[in-house]
């Protein structure tokens, strides 16, 4: 007698199949999204936390303050309100900012930037001598004009009217500069 041929079923075939091939989409999947997370700088990601947790207030100076607090911490202390300050001339800081206005509703658009605007001012306004005379020494060291270069080189590549709407947060930022200059 002749043995009958082993024939495989073809519902194993398939199964065998889907289940290599799911295992390599995961993989590459994993892979990809490893490579993603390594290209994106820690700080844009805590931007877009922070953004993303305050989108819903409608108060714009109230959302700013809230984005604020969510990335740099409570700013009734003067080291957070002067980290949030400086990191207006991180040039990923700015790469992110960018990214919140573009996907910022239109209609809160012009209203976080003058949010923007204002806490620059008062933060400018709240500044003791003593505060002035260390932020001017910060920015007037190798490490903060260097710090300033990049932050402008950063903002005029971006395009002309992103330049334009936000105009008003760059002229508080330099009236600040300027005060500490002169004070």
């Amino acid at each position: 007698m002749q043995a009958k041929p082993v024939q495989r079923k073809p519902w194993r075939t398939f199964w065998r199949v889907f289940g290599f091939t799911t295992l390599v989409l995961a993989l590459a999947g994993a892979f990809l999204v490893h490579r993603l997370r390594q290209r994106i700088p820690a700080e844009l990601m805590q931007d877009i936390r922070a953004g993303i947790a305050a989108r819903h207030i409608q108060d714009p100076d109230l959302r700013f303050q809230k984005f604020l607090e969510g990335r740099y911490g409570p700013q009734s202390d003067p080291a957070n309100r002067q980290k949030a300050f400086l990191d207006f001339f991180n040039k990923d800081h700015i790469r992110a900012l960018q990214l919140l206005v573009r996907h910022s509703p239109p209609g809160m658009r012009q209203a976080n930037i003058e949010a923007t605007a204002k806490w620059v001012q008062q933060f400018r306004e709240s500044l003791t001598a003593q505060q002035r005379a260390d932020l001017n020494a910060q920015l007037q060291a190798a490490g903060g004009r260097g710090l300033l270069q990049q932050a402008t080189a950063q903002y005029n590549s971006q395009d002309v009217q992103y330049r334009g709407q936000t105009a008003p947060v760059i002229s508080e930022l330099l009236k600040t500069i300027a005060s500490l200059q002169i004070h």
